[in-house]
């Protein structure tokens, strides 16, 4: 269940209450949304050099104008960010928080976007977006689906050709794609991934993937609960 605004603002007031300690470089924590990231990334723990988060819900917070998303993240070297839980706020939320990170040395993400009249996430628009401020990146490891809807324009969308170029002479990792239209209920939908794969799930595959079949577990519907902190 997602939390209540209560809960919400009791795990908000701990973040920021100086209950975390200030010296620590390295945190792993599982949170229910997007804000309490941001609240962490706000608050005390300004020798944070490794923040490796899980977030189940990513929605833009009721609360953010408490907290500063503009403040730049010189210490921060290497940034894991994993969620299952689609969002519509890739554009708005993610990349101004990746922007903020312009020394990472170390970048792994796990998203799932759905966009709006829009088109897939590609090679340009990772590097044109966000990549291009990280001038220290030394390794960036990712899978990202993108699901495209149309409510008010429609345009081709690029297929997986198009979407293999986008990533030639920009310095990434080996990297593929899977990219297929038609998709009830979205009007296409395009998986971009780094390789070797580094996660332990793929989702919602359909009949006529080639791809790879080892050691993953192929994910339909999942269902996470979230909460607690490890470091």
């Amino acid at each position: 269940m997602f939390p209540t605004r209560k809960r919400l603002i009791q795990t908000l007031y701990i973040l920021r209450k100086n209950y975390t300690p200030s010296a620590l470089t390295k945190l792993k924590i599982n949170v229910p949304t997007l804000t309490e990231c941001l609240c962490l990334l706000d608050g005390p723990l300004v020798c944070l050099s490794t923040l490796i988060i899980n977030v189940l819900c990513i929605y833009h917070p009721d609360m953010l104008e408490a907290i500063d998303t503009t403040k730049k993240l010189p210490n921060l070297k290497c940034f894991s960010f994993t969620s299952f839980g689609h969002t519509y706020e890739y554009d708005n939320l993610i990349v101004p928080l990746l922007c903020r990170m312009i020394n990472l040395e170390e970048l792994k993400l796990y998203l799932l976007v759905r966009r709006l009249d829009s088109t897939y996430i590609d090679g340009y628009q990772l590097y044109d977006r966000f990549l291009i401020y990280m001038t220290q990146l030394k390794k960036f490891t990712f899978y990202i689906k993108t699901e495209v809807s149309f409510k008010t324009v429609r345009f081709e969308l690029p297929t997986n050709e198009d979407i293999q170029r986008s990533f030639i002479g920009r310095r990434y990792p080996r990297v593929t794609s899977y990219a297929y239209t038609q998709s009830v209920p979205f009007d296409g939908v395009c998986h971009i991934y780094s390789l070797p794969y580094d996660f332990e799930y793929f989702v919602d595959l359909d009949n006529s993937f080639q791809g790879f079949s080892y050691g993953l577990i192929i994910v339909e519907k999942l269902c996470t609960t979230i909460g607690g902190i490890e470091q």
